[in-house]
């Protein structure tokens, strides 16, 4: 374990942040490509990272 746990939690944080913006990016460009299982599979990542938030910052 960690030895901040609290710091631990904010790294997380900023992580799942950064990986729902890239995902909402990549679903726009596969949008723009009429790749829409690859913009549904994204937009469903960025949402399981909203998730992922909410629950580490309920810990913080």
């Amino acid at each position: 374990m960690a030895k901040d746990p609290k710091k631990l939690l904010r790294s997380m944080m900023i992580v799942s942040i950064i990986i729902g913006l890239v995902a909402l990016a990549v679903a726009v460009v596969a949008v723009a490509m009429k790749e829409y299982i690859i913009a549904a599979a994204m937009l469903i990542v960025a949402g399981w990272q909203v998730v992922n938030y909410l629950k580490w910052k309920k810990c913080l």
